[in-house]
């Protein structure tokens, strides 16, 4: 545990502009490229997911338009004709 304590203040003492080089421009562009990535993915899963769904509901209209079409094969008609029997 001692030698791990020791190479740790070792490393840290050092200089430590090397490590941090990297200028802030640098770490935007990088988050930018990862966000747009990251963005892109989840509109080609959105885009995934909405066309299994055309097509699920593509397929399940054409099973059903048979069943619909023979729940009510002819029409009936009903008449509204009504009487006025008040002035007899």
């Amino acid at each position: 545990m001692k030698n791990i304590e020791k190479s740790l203040a070792q490393e840290l003492s050092r200089d430590g502009d090397l490590a941090f080089s990297t200028s802030d421009d640098e770490f935007f562009k990088r988050a930018a490229i990862t966000a747009n990535n990251q963005q892109g993915t989840k509109d080609l899963v959105a885009l995934g997911l909405a066309s299994l769904w055309v097509v699920f509901i593509s397929l399940f209209m054409k099973v059903l338009k048979p069943i619909f079409k023979n729940m009510a094969p002819c029409p009936k008609t009903i008449s509204n004709h009504t009487t006025n029997n008040e002035n007899k």
